[in-house]
């Protein structure tokens, strides 16, 4: 592994239009900026070095990268085709710290690498086989230039092999996880390779947390939906079990079920648990605590996890609240919890919070009456999210859009201030016209372009469309500046920007 890392082959640090330090692999010579499309260097190669919005354009099926230019001159660097990508729809998108764009292609079971440096332009290089249905896609805290991505399985209920990873599962059951190295930028570059597939013999939709910090064992933790468990992946590069399966934890919790569960934790590696109903969705690594966070949604419930131990510590039930999803912040201090209320009760999104630092942590509900009347709407029809500033201070929801009459407040980004978390009376306050409207078109995703230490600086959202747009939006005032034009109905968008895994600056959920 250490071979395969690159550590230091930058030419140059330039400072690019909105103030961050860009590593360029352009040549370039003291006092010189930086264009936004990047400038030819000697032999006639060129490099780009900028801020990009990555757009996943759903309805043609191709990827659009808009340079992030500040206020206006905002443009397409270029729009990378629906062949490159099998023409299958884009799915998760992720950066490594080796700045290596990672995109899955759900329905090849591959997983598309995109150079976006070594060109004036992003270069597509290789489909890298994965396992069946590859969905969400993370960069390894232990290591940044390392992906993992989550194989979901075959996804045809009701079949023997539903939620089995066919591609490399297919005598073990279950779905799998494939992680990949991002290999090193530059002319001729090596592109990304596999390490290893690893089947972890439980059904249902996954995702993953890692366990990382001084003193902490390094491991993956891979919760599946159906199977209700998690298992737990060693994460040490000098270990004889690196990448392999070391033990499973069963989420079963007999008086959640309706008829008693048995913990089969210790049972071999090579035998299936018995399903549950907890469905696990939703896992967290806490920097502050030390510990892992998964929610159960079927159970309502939240478990805290030992990463040392593999025991679970703490629970914090939901019951009698409205809160279904959760995310953390930056630092690790809170868990954000959010929820919705229909009829009978007012229709309205509800937020909550768990302070972890507290001797007793509790759900502390929080009082946000901006959003009554919003939803946190479906999926498919562009479900509510949320992100973080790196530094924390600053918290992004945008709402989801649902056909509903209750539901009043649709096509809007709230923009909050965070710091008021720490208050006696834990709080978000909507920051200075924090009511955004936008583009009334149905669907929305967003990321946020952080600098600094951690600054937000620019929000992108997309809109839903033929053709579709994003929009540019000023941390500072909270004002769309720009729409951009991209491809049909945009969907997800993913800010990137050279060293932002490095340095901390990508905005979490």
């Amino acid at each position: 592994m250490e071979a395969m890392k690159r550590r230091s082959y930058v030419s140059c640090v330039t400072t690019g239009v909105l103030g961050l330090a860009l590593i360029s692999l352009a040549a370039c010579n003291s006092g010189e900026s930086t264009p936004i499309v990047g400038t030819p260097a000697p032999g006639g190669s060129a490099g780009f070095s900028g801020p990009l919005a990555f757009v996943n354009n759903t309805g043609d099926k191709t990827l659009t990268s808009v340079g992030l230019n500040g206020d206006s001159g905002n443009v397409v660097v270029n729009t990378i085709d629906a062949a490159k990508f099998e023409n299958v729809a884009l799915g998760d998108m992720q950066f490594s710290e080796g700045d290596w764009v990672f995109v899955n292609l759900t329905a090849a079971n591959k997983v598309a690498t995109i150079d976006p440096l070594t060109g004036a332009t992003p270069i597509h290089e290789v489909n890298l086989p994965a396992g069946t249905r590859p969905v969400h896609i993370y960069r390894d805290t232990n290591d940044g230039e390392v992906i993992w991505t989550m194989n979901d399985g075959d996804n045809a209920a009701g079949t023997t092999t539903s939620g089995d990873d066919l591609v490399n599962c297919g005598t073990q059951t279950g779905g799998s996880v494939t992680v990949m190295h991002n290999s090193h930028l530059g002319p001729g570059a090596t592109p990304p390779t596999v390490l290893r597939t690893i089947c972890v013999l439980a059904d249902g939709h996954k995702v993953t947390a890692f366990s990382s910090g001084a003193g902490v064992p390094k491991r993956a933790f891979v919760s599946s939906e159906v199977g209700g468990e998690i298992a737990v992946i060693d994460d040490e590069e000098s270990s004889a079990d690196y990448l392999k399966m070391i033990a499973r934890i069963d989420l079963c919790n007999s008086t959640k079920e309706t008829t008693p569960c048995n913990d089969e934790s210790l049972t071999s590696l090579t035998t299936p648990f018995t399903p549950n109903r907890s469905g696990p969705h939703g896992i967290r690594w806490s920097k502050l605590t030390k510990k892992v966070y998964s929610i159960q949604e079927g159970y309502g419930q939240i478990a805290e996890v030992d990463p040392a131990s593999l025991a679970i510590t703490k629970t914090f039930d939901l019951a009698g609240t409205p809160y279904t999803g959760y995310g953390i912040s930056p630092d690790g201090r809170y868990l954000l919890l959010r929820g919705e209320t229909k009829a009978p009760q007012p229709q309205a999104i509800k937020l909550g919070v768990i302070d972890l630092s507290a001797t007793n942590p509790v759900v502390v509900d929080l009082n946000t009456p901006e959003l009554d009347g919003a939803s946190n709407g479906a999926f498919l029809t562009g479900g509510s999210s949320f992100k973080f500033s790196p530094d924390g201070k600053r918290f992004y929801f945008l709402v989801g859009n649902s056909a509903e009459a209750t539901v009043t407040k649709k096509d809007r980004l709230f923009a909050f201030d965070a710091s008021t978390l720490s208050e006696a009376t834990p709080a978000l306050t909507l920051l200075p016209n924090g009511e955004i409207q936008l583009l009334q078109t149905g669907r929305h995703s967003m990321d946020v372009l952080a600098q600094g230490a951690g600054e937000a600086k620019f929000v992108v959202v997309s809109n839903n469309g033929a053709p579709g747009s994003v929009s540019i939006i000023n941390a500072a005032d909270n004002q769309i500046k720009q729409h951009v034009a991209v491809g049909t109905n945009p969907g997800a968008v993913m800010v990137y920007q050279s060293g932002a895994a490095a340095a901390g600056n990508q905005a979490s959920n």
